[in-house]
């Protein structure tokens, strides 16, 4: 069977082989021709490269941590470029399994690991998601990571992703309804995701919120506790790595870590807080919500530390986790200063200037690993409104 599909596939001239990180690839030529990757023939999104290569360090230092026989699912596997690229960088991890709905898809994976001698390693199904995960619900053959990427929303894959996934194992999520998360459609995230979205500066952080919210959702359904462990915001996408853990007394933790975050147009005031409330603290105009969403951390300070010291990265991975390491006890949200200086009718006064000014009268800055704009900080909006009225003084 596996001679007729390489036949196919070689004597086609519509497909190519390409190199992505240190595997070689069969993908449908128009998936690299076109703007928008086409689903037929077959899905691949070249542009999803850095996703792939962040998942493929994340899934090596879990495996190395649980140091037993590791089998990874890529539930929506499209041509396989994940699920074939962990079979041949991951030596960690044992097994692969790589799951379609699309028939050619699945073609081409078998291809692709074929050519990269890790066929053996590899598992191949043709079937709804769904079906798919929960096919794999029995203790016995969960897996110790899943992987959930679709095109839209993982909202219809979350129960079952839970369910196939062993104890203290990771899930990975990637949305790219974007606009759903990030405030455009509110309504439609409250039905979705659980939780309200807001259109504010930090939209993007909300998105994750809510993302890892609707997780943590499904979890404590099932008496289960989430821990996040990674997430990014990256062009189009939305991405959440989180492990699980089995019990009530884990289940009631992620309770704990779900409420909202309260936000002032006016003064640009915001806070987190586990009820909703009307007034803002500093200038008494109406407060917008957005959730309820997780409250708790959304980078684990130990993994990253254990994932930059244990796995050889990339350059740009390397950069995203160590700034994503150095935010990780910082409050949620962030700061745009273009934002406030727009509204002030003031100049935008440099990043590093409004950093050191914060720093110097007590409080913590840094830059957000979500925006390459943003300031994580723990001081209040009338401080940073201030700094930049004394920087423009000088400017």
């Amino acid at each position: 069977m596996l001679n007729e599909v390489e036949k196919r596939l070689s004597f086609n001239e519509q497909v190519i082989k390409i190199v992505e990180g240190k595997t070689a690839l069969l993908v449908p030529k128009a998936s690299i021709e076109s703007n928008i990757p086409p689903k037929i023939p077959a899905f691949y999104n070249p542009q999803a490269k850095l996703n792939r290569d962040l998942s493929i360090f994340i899934y090596r230092a879990i495996a190395k941590k649980l140091s037993r026989h590791v089998r990874m699912a890529d539930s929506l596997a499209g041509v396989g470029a994940r699920g074939v690229r962990v079979a041949v960088e991951a030596p960690e991890i044992n097994e692969v399994f790589m799951n379609d709905l699309n028939p050619i898809a699945i073609d081409y994976a078998k291809a692709s690991a074929k050519i990269n001698g890790v066929y053996d390693k590899c598992s191949f199904f043709v079937m709804d998601a769904c079906h798919f995960l929960i096919k794999h619900s029995s203790s016995k053959d969960r897996f110790d990571i899943v992987d959930v990427d679709p095109f839209g929303s993982p909202v219809p894959y979350l129960d079952c992703v839970i369910r196939a996934v062993k104890d203290k194992g990771l899930i990975s999520i990637t949305a790219t309804d974007t606009a759903v998360l990030c405030g455009i459609y509110p309504e439609v995230s409250a039905r979705k995701y659980f939780g309200y979205s807001l259109n504010t500066e930090y939209c993007h952080e909300i998105g994750i919120r809510l993302l890892l919210g609707a997780l943590a959702y499904s979890a404590m359904r099932l008496d289960i506790g989430i821990l996040p462990l990674f997430s990014h915001s990256t062009k189009h996408y939305i991405r959440v790595y989180a492990t699980i853990a089995l019990g009530a007394r884990n289940a009631n933790k992620t309770r704990d870590s779900l409420g909202y975050i309260l936000h002032c147009f006016n003064c640009f005031n915001r806070k987190v807080s586990s009820f909703i409330e009307k007034n803002c603290d500093e200038c008494s105009a109406t407060l917008r919500f957005a959730g309820p969403l997780w409250i708790k951390g959304i980078h684990d300070k130990d993994f990253l530390s254990y994932l930059i010291n244990n796995i050889e990265l990339t350059k740009e991975c390397k950069k995203m986790i160590i700034n994503s390491l150095n935010e990780s006890d910082m409050p949620p949200t962030y700061y745009i200063p273009d934002k406030i200086a727009d509204k002030l009718q003031l100049k935008v006064p440099r990043s590093i200037d409004i950093i050191g000014a914060i720093k110097d009268k007590g409080y913590r800055a840094i830059r957000s690993s979500i925006n390459a704009k943003g300031i994580k900080t723990d001081a209040p909006s009338s401080i940073i409104i201030e700094i930049i009225k004394e920087l423009n003084k000088s400017m």
